[in-house]
């Protein structure tokens, strides 16, 4: 019983994945590393679903939560060397890169979230589209709170040019995210 419990405060219980208050434990160990100059990890990546509503209105919840799953597993197959892959609520999701992690492997990453998630879920003989925007935070001497914020605004970036790409913003750059293409 204590196993379950453990389970369902930590895990989010349709996919799998560490949930929310997971995620916010990790994300606070950053700070604390920080301040005896270790980085436990790399880069935040947030991931919005594009196109989710569309699916639970047209196909039913049912059909949500079977795309939700199936999301998860492919976040989870692309991160698999992620220091945590997280399911935030609703068709939210964040994954915490590994301290080596620099602009190439976030960006890498985030291209492959964004073509998987953009390819059909076939789900009772009907084709579910979703797609996916990311946002990227580069962990560079910044805090938690600074991180998160920053990969966030990095994610409004991403669905204000058009969705179904990503951005990153690297602290100490411009003020704006930057799109990883034209950063090359």
């Amino acid at each position: 019983m204590a196993d379950r419990n453990r389970y369902l405060a930590e895990f989010d219980t349709l996919t799998g994945l560490a949930n929310r208050s997971q995620f916010q434990t990790k994300l606070s160990l950053f700070d604390a590393a920080s301040a005896i100059k270790v980085k436990p990890f790399g880069a935040l990546l947030l991931i919005d679903l594009d196109e989710f509503k569309p699916v639970n209105d047209c196909f039913g919840h049912a059909a949500g939560d079977a795309c939700l799953t199936i999301v998860a597993n492919r976040i989870r197959n692309i991160c698999a060397g992620a220091e945590l892959v997280a399911r935030l609520g609703g068709d939210e999701f964040a994954v915490l890169l590994g301290p080596h992690a620099q602009f190439e492997e976030a960006s890498e990453t985030a291209r492959a979230i964004v073509t998987q998630l953009g390819l059909p879920i076939d789900h009772r003989g009907q084709q579910l589209r979703v797609g996916a925007s990311v946002g990227i935070a580069l962990a560079d001497n910044c805090t938690s709170s600074q991180l998160a914020a920053m990969a966030d605004s990095a994610l409004y970036a991403a669905k204000d040019a058009g969705r179904g790409t990503f951005r990153i913003y690297k602290r100490g750059a411009e003020r704006r995210p930057r799109d990883a293409s034209s950063a090359a």
